[in-house]
């Protein structure tokens, strides 16, 4: 937001000339403070003014500045003296309007402003600008009303009256009044044209940096904003919406670092801006520093997301029981304003506490988050919390969600743990004593099947995702192996992939020496298969051929070694002589 700042220093004050200069100088300083969001700073300055010089131009200033800081009782009180000041002003029955706006009474707000549009007759060009603006000053819902098709028709007036095409300030606010229509092509048109009257003015390129940052393109929004600061270095608002801008490109450090830049330049005192700093510095990994801002707004925040900030910084600090404290009484004080990045961090501190209860609201809490966040794909935390609870049918759900959750963007870790999750499911059936299945047969026979299945299928795209990396081959054998109920050995099912392990695996200790201690006890389960699977089918060379390699892998395995030299057999014993008959004694009388 421009001012005129000739009409504003056309101040109306008693003294001599050079108190009047000072007057103006003042006001003049008041306005670059206002225009660079030094909001406190900018009404202390009219404050005084209003003082010393009690015009209706200051009194409206003084309003304007209140109104924008957030605080439209305070506007209202200034407004009303300007009027009484002088009642056939009507700028300030334009900021009256403006106040009812930020009250959400949209009535009472037209009748004000168009009452002082009839007493100008249309013909005031600063009352038609400030009408036009203070249809637009309120950019969020919970801020104020706005009514941009109401600015642009005002504007349009005041444009139409500016013959000399001169006034640079109608084109910022109806491009500010397009901006609020989402119509950004003819925003930054509108903030082109102000360029064009006031070249290089850091406003209108900063909010041309505005629509892009508006149209999610982070990357031009940085551009603009950058030329905005190359422009002027204090116009503090470029520094708040830069920061946004790096926050969702998610550059949170640089995000941090300008937020902070906003801060000192700013001077703001507003909760929520210091909030959003701290919030920044977490993201960042700066969570002291969070914690430290936090600890100086204690006692001057009403607002229950400090809790909030709290619980993510305690809980990225690893202090986990502050953390669920902190979130536990964020999210029952504040239902309304629970986001899932509330559970996520709640999940994660209950996720460190390293007992079953821990673990068990870690998923409670993970699991609400997880369909909403689109930027961390939660399923494949629950998909680990599971495994490492030892439920791997859970386990492969969430792993099948996690992949259906962005498909295009699924690893290959995410099938290999799919696959793993099936796998040792199938191996626990039949033997686990939650799953005996009363000693039925036939049902573990087809619960086994229906894991090993899965595994395999989950090993197939591992093996077409990265078909240079041996564990796809060497358990998607393993499972076929397992779920072969014809036998393996006599089906061979198994063979061509422990095969085609075996040939990726030897790639890969060729590549890195180092391999060769991490395979060889997978590499020594295929060379033993092959081996006995050829010999099962009567092919000697073929089996001796695998039992050699496998003697070169591990020469130390003594079953490998018994079977390429089975020991001798020890000689047989000569069969022991009978033993020598006694002579027969002589016969006596």
């Amino acid at each position: 937001m421009n001012f005129q700042k000739k009409a504003l220093l056309t101040v109306v004050a008693a003294g001599l000339f050079g108190s009047l200069q000072a007057v103006a100088q003042d006001a003049q300083s008041g306005v670059k403070d206002l225009e660079a969001g030094r909001y406190t700073k900018a009404i202390q300055t009219f404050q005084g003014l209003a003082t010393s010089a009690p015009s209706a131009e200051n009194y409206f200033y003084l309003g304007y500045a209140q109104l924008k800081s957030g605080n439209p009782d305070a506007a209202k009180q200034a407004f009303e003296k300007g009027v009484a000041a002088d009642p056939k002003n009507q700028l300030n029955n334009v900021g009256l309007g403006g106040v009812a706006l930020a009250k959400k009474d949209g009535a009472t707000a037209k009748t004000l402003i168009d009452n002082a549009l009839k007493e100008t007759k249309n013909k005031d060009i600063g009352v038609l600008l400030r009408a036009g603006e203070v249809y637009t000053m309120f950019r969020k819902p919970e801020e104020g009303m706005s009514d941009p098709a109401e600015a642009i028709r005002i504007l349009t007036i005041a444009d139409e009256r500016d013959k000399k095409n001169e006034n640079a300030d109608i084109e910022m606010a109806l491009g500010d009044a397009y901006t609020l229509k989402n119509d950004g092509g003819n925003a930054v048109t509108k903030y082109e044209n102000a360029l064009s009257i006031r070249p290089n003015d850091a406003e209108a390129k900063y909010k041309i940096g505005n629509t892009f940052l508006r149209a999610k393109n982070y990357a031009e929004a940085q551009k603009f904003y950058a030329e905005a600061i190359a422009a002027d270095p204090e116009f503090a608002p470029t520094y708040e919406d830069l920061a946004e801008a790096f926050f969702g490109s998610r550059a949170y450090k640089n995000a941090s670092k300008n937020m902070d830049l906003y801060i000192q330049k700013s001077q703001t005192t507003d909760v929520n801006k210091l909030l959003r700093s701290a919030q920044f510095d977490f993201l960042a990994g700066d969570n002291m520093r969070a914690i430290q801002k936090l600890d100086q707004l204690k006692g001057k925040v009403n607002n229950p997301v400090i809790q909030r900030i709290y619980g993510w910084a305690y809980s990225g600090s690893g202090k986990y029981n502050e953390a669920i404290q902190s979130l536990t009484t964020f999210i029952q004080s504040a239902p309304d304003k629970v986001i899932y990045d509330d559970y996520k961090y709640l999940g994660r501190a209950y996720a460190q506490l390293g007992t079953p209860e821990g673990d068990s609201l870690a998923l409670v809490n993970l699991e609400k988050a997880a369909p909403l966040d689109t930027t961390e794909n939660l399923y494949r935390e629950i998909g680990k919390t599971l495994q490492g609870a030892k439920k791997y049918d859970a386990a492969a759900t969430a792993w099948k969600k996690a992949i259906a959750l962005d498909t295009a963007k699924a690893t290959t870790n995410d099938y290999f743990q799919l696959g793993m999750s099936n796998y040792v499911q199938g191996s626990r059936v039949g033997r686990d004593s939650t799953m005996l299945m009363n000693g039925d047969t036939a049902a573990i026979r087809q619960a086994k099947e229906k894991y090993y299945a899965a595994a395999d299928s989950a090993f197939l795209k591992v093996n077409q995702i990265t078909p240079e990396w041996s564990p796809g081959y060497y358990f998607r054998a393993s499972a076929n192996y397992f779920s072969d109920t014809k036998g393996a050995m006599a089906t061979g099912e198994p063979v061509p992939l422990y095969e085609k392990y075996l040939e990726v695996s030897n790639k890969e200790i060729a590549t890195d020496a180092a391999k060769k201690e991490a395979n060889k006890r997978y590499m020594m389960t295929a060379y033993k298969f092959l081996s006995s699977y050829y010999a099962n089918k009567n092919d000697a060379v073929k089996s001796r051929e695998y039992l050699t390699k496998a003697a070169e892998l591990d020469p130390n395995d003594k079953d490998v070694q018994n079977a390429l030299n089975p020991p001798a057999q020890p000689a047989a014993k000569p069969a022991a002589k009978p033993a020598a008959k006694k002579p027969a004694g002589k016969a006596t009388k």
